[in-house]
């Protein structure tokens, strides 16, 4: 059996996908969890919305269908109060092949990802629980207690923290989790619901306080309330109280049926002082956890797991030098304070102080719809389509829809299947290069196109972007500019350079500089 080079502490949805990702880029893996079984893994879980991005991620993971096919897609999120809709963040406009929220419990993903990691060979070692870890020596040393009381020590090329809020590895190695406290607990469940729902997500603003409501497969429907301090406990109350709260918040007639589940948390939300110890890293919720408004929480999990997998597979394999794993830290802060700028903004609506304030939100939600500010902002934003590592002077809200496209930016660029069978697929590791013939594709392109792919192809993967219809090359126009441009793309598919057509060896020298054998690192 093949020594692992990496063990991932926690077996949920993050630490599932990192395993799967790893394993389908030819990287041995080990996976453990304390629980006794995967079927003590709890079913109903808080998260509840998979993201148009993190769908994209899921595709290369070979999950994404399958998830698709089991939720409820959301093609917009809608904001309601005193019996109308004040705005709609439309989704279904999104230069994107998921142009939807997708309303799914985590449990249906876990399963897909342990059902993934199955057919790639893995496995989630449950009942083994970490119970050390020295990193004083050159490699990670962990101690691992089974469940037959034997003792496990066992040192590792790489370990991965993915063990959750409360996180032991962190803990282990004394990174600190400072947060705002967040002393209000949430109280949620899901109930059998009756009624014209026009959205995937609905934000229903009442006198008494919100209630977000996101629906589910089957005609359920995730009902959640906020407990103000001295508030009787939701989770204990009977259907009747959850009937009463929905009738008084909602602008719909919605009618409530006997809840599947409904349990009271507190939220402890914090980001790590770093994520990263050496050899040792982190992602979820052991690195960073927020208020769970929006969303976002789980989405923005799943995609530190994405942004490490290809690193770690690339360094591992000698394609990378170290120095590539310092930019996880930076760039998934970046994402983490964006997500709670969306966070901090719900919150900030849904809890005005005066009536007046109600009134001024209200209008506010309305302008933001008829000026485009949602469609054009809020819908990026929201979807995390428009996460981005790009370093610019202004945020993303202050900028163009259609803005130039810089180094850390998604790119807009359907590497699947379901919307261009023409359309390259990103490697699974390693980088892609296009070459974007400009505005239009002179009679002198095909020439200057070889010249470029026969001095990369020996180090990148090349498409030729002037293979495209002229109606997709009228998309991507924006991003990429009127000249003609090579985007190289990294595996996770953010630009990492744009250089001129004619001027290839950019692309090599940047590539040089990630490489351990011709960096010097």
């Amino acid at each position: 059996m093949t020594a692992p080079e990496v063990l991932i502490v926690g077996g949920g949805a993050v630490g599932s996908l990192l395993a799967c990702d790893l394993l389908d880029q030819g990287v041995p893996v080990r996976l453990v969890d304390s629980k006794p079984s995967l079927a003590d893994s709890d079913p109903h879980s808080r998260a509840v919305m998979i993201w148009p991005r993190v769908l994209e991620l899921l595709e290369g993971t070979g999950v994404a269908e399958r998830l698709v096919a089991r939720g409820r897609p959301a093609h917009d999120v809608s904001f309601f109060a005193k019996g109308r809709r004040l705005a709609t963040v439309p989704l279904q406009e999104l230069d994107s092949p998921y142009p939807f929220g997708l309303g799914v419990v985590q449990r249906e993903l876990e399963d897909l990802l342990w059902a993934r990691l199955t057919e790639l060979g893995g496995t989630v070692e449950c009942g083994t629980e970490l119970t050390g870890l020295d990193t004083s020596g050159e490699l990670p040393r962990a101690i691992l207690a089974h469940r037959d009381g034997r003792t496990e020590e066992t040192e590792v090329p790489w370990l991965v923290g993915a063990d959750g809020a409360g996180s032991l590895v962190r803990r282990l190695l004394g990174i600190p989790y400072p947060g705002l406290p967040f002393p209000l607990g949430i109280a949620l469940g899901d109930f059998p619901i009756e009624g014209p729902a026009v959205s995937g997500v609905e934000y229903h603003y009442g006198p008494t306080g919100m209630l977000p409501l996101v629906h589910l497969p089957d005609g359920l429907c995730r009902l959640a309330t906020v407990l103000l301090p001295g508030e009787e406990d939701w989770s204990e109350r009977p259907l009747a109280d959850w009937q009463e709260m929905t009738d008084q918040r909602t602008s719909l007639p919605y009618t409530l049926g006997e809840p599947l589940w409904k349990r009271t948390y507190f939220p402890r939300p914090g980001v790590a002082e770093r994520f990263r110890e050496g050899r040792v890293l982190l992602a979820g919720d052991a690195a960073h956890s927020v208020v769970p408004l929006g969303g976002q929480g789980l989405n923005i999990g799943l995609q530190d797991a994405c942004n490490l997998g290809w690193r770690l597979a690339g360094v591992i394999g000698g394609a990378y030098g170290q120095s590539l794993l310092d930019d996880y830290d930076r760039e998934r802060r970046t994402a983490v304070e964006q997500v709670r700028t969306v966070i901090r903004t719900e919150m900030e609506l849904s809890a005005p102080q005066t009536p007046e304030d109600a009134e001024r939100r209200d209008e506010a939600l309305t302008a933001a719809e008829n000026s485009g500010f949602l469609r054009r902002v809020g819908a990026p934003l929201m979807s995390q389509i428009g996460l981005s590592y790009a370093e610019r002077d202004e945020p993303l809200w202050r900028t163009p829809l259609h803005r130039r496209l810089a180094p850390g930016d998604r790119v807009p660029f359907f590497h699947t299947t379901r919307r261009d069978p023409g359309a390259p697929r990103l490697p699974r590791s390693g980088h892609l290069a296009l070459l974007w013939p400009g505005a239009t594709a002179g009679d002198d392109w095909p020439t200057r196109a070889a010249r470029a792919a026969r001095t990369l192809t020996p180090r990148v993967a090349v498409h030729d972007l002037a293979e495209l219809g002229a109606e997709h090359r009228r998309t991507l126009l924006p991003g990429f500019g009127p000249e003609p441009v090579i985007a190289l793309v990294r595996p996770d598919g953010h630009l990492d350079t744009l250089a001129p057509v004619h001027r290839p060896q950019e692309c090599l020298d940047r590539l040089d500089r990630l490489t351990p054998s011709r960096s010097g690192k």
